[in-house]
């Protein structure tokens, strides 16, 4: 178990974010991030991140899996799994006060890109797919928050909304496990950085659900913007932090 000088204040942002996450359907990861790399660190913070992030794919991954256009999927996948060990050296390489706030500033790129609503509409094929998930692959090695690239990418993809809510699951997920594979390949996961991200994967999880049930009940007119507010405090925080 985490100390509680670090255990404590990170199952709050667990809570934080998960509840970003389940009542706005985005955002969890990009709080996660940031934040934590104010209390351990980038490079832990992105691996206690895709740790907890297990936690949060669990609940959906099956129906992603059936629902997903695993032929765009899997050339995404492919440039992400080459281009995420290179994002990962400059993770593990660079001093930590700069990746910091790269982190911070990928995060208040994710929000404008978010709050712009921007979907790539361009040509599409293994090709551009294969760029978008290199390109993903190395903003998550090297900052942990690849997903947005994957959302743009998908969300304009010529298929049902079904299709492309699975595909964007299923890609982000597969993001997950590539840099925490890479990331445990290059020795920068440690023993104490799982078990912080299982201590705050559990609150992470169950956070995300009470905030999909508070959608329910709560008044929804400004969530959007409310969200993308934390996400700016969190990534000028990291920034100047």
């Amino acid at each position: 178990m985490p100390g509680l000088e670090i255990g404590m204040p990170a199952a709050g942002i667990a809570l934080l974010a998960g509840l970003v996450h389940g009542y706005s359907g985005f955002g969890g990861g990009l709080l996660l991030v940031p934040l934590l790399s104010l209390l351990v660190g980038p490079v832990d913070a992105v691996a206690v991140t895709m740790v907890a992030a297990v936690f949060g794919q669990v609940p959906v991954i099956r129906d992603a899996a059936r629902d997903a256009e695993w032929r765009e999927c899997w050339p995404f996948l492919i440039g992400a799994a080459a281009a995420t060990p290179l994002g990962m050296m400059l993770l593990v390489g660079g001093d930590p006060v700069l990746v910091r706030r790269a982190v911070g500033a990928c995060t208040l790129a994710a929000a404008g890109v978010i709050w712009a609503g921007w979907a790539y509409r361009g040509a599409r094929g293994p090709v551009t797919g294969g760029v978008f998930g290199a390109v993903a692959g190395l903003v998550g090695g090297a900052t942990g928050q690849g997903g947005p690239l994957a959302v743009a990418y998908f969300m304009a993809a010529p298929f049902e909304a079904r299709r492309q809510r699975g595909s964007i699951i299923a890609v982000v997920g597969g993001l997950v496990v590539i840099v925490l594979a890479a990331l445990a390949i290059g020795g920068a996961i440690s023993v104490g950085s799982v078990a912080l991200g299982v201590w705050v994967g559990v609150p992470y999880l169950a956070s995300v659900w009470a905030g999909a049930r508070l959608f329910a009940l709560l008044p929804k007119p400004h969530y959007r913007r409310a969200t993308l507010g934390l996400l700016a405090v969190a990534g000028i925080a990291a920034l100047v932090g």
